[in-house]
């Protein structure tokens, strides 16, 4: 059952032995779940089960592993996790000037946030969640505070 699962399964993502994902892997994916979810719905719970888990503990190794130079369908995928755990670190750090709850980006591309209008080039507080999805979209770029400034980058 292993193989079924994408990328080469749990065994060699474990070894760090990472396949390119590809829209096969994907169709068999699929494939292979009908099949067992073809029969009884208690046989379906525990494939699903093993899939899943399975297939999370793989994205993990995954977007751990996988450098910026590797080009998978899920490439994109892979790009946009590290760029949400660049600005969750960056947060947590205490680099991004805030405001309350809220974090004050540049929005470098007009978009509409529950009924709002942002445009670019407007600075904006944004909601943590809200802000890293739109970080790793490329659609705003956090204020970091004066600390980081004079850092300079260092680190």
């Amino acid at each position: 059952m292993s193989e079924g699962i994408p990328a080469g399964g749990p065994y060699r993502a474990a070894l760090g032995l990472h396949d390119s994902l590809t829209t096969e892997h994907i169709r068999t994916a699929r494939s292979l779940l009908s099949i067992y979810c073809s029969s009884s719905r208690e046989y379906c719970g525990r494939y699903l089960g093993i899939v899943r888990e399975s297939s999370r503990l793989i994205a993990r190794a995954r977007s751990e592993e996988l450098g910026g130079d590797y080009r998978g369908i899920d490439s994109g995928i892979l790009e946009s996790l590290r760029r949400i755990l660049e600005f969750y670190a960056n947060y947590i750090a205490g680099i991004y000037v805030v405001e309350g709850e809220s974090i004050v980006v540049k929005v470098l591309e007009t978009f509409t946030l529950e009924g709002v209008v942002y445009r670019r080039g407007d600075l904006a507080l944004i909601p943590p969640g809200h802000a890293s999805a739109l970080y790793a979209l490329g659609m705003i770029r956090p204020v970091e505070g004066i600390a980081a400034g004079i850092a300079g980058g260092v680190g």
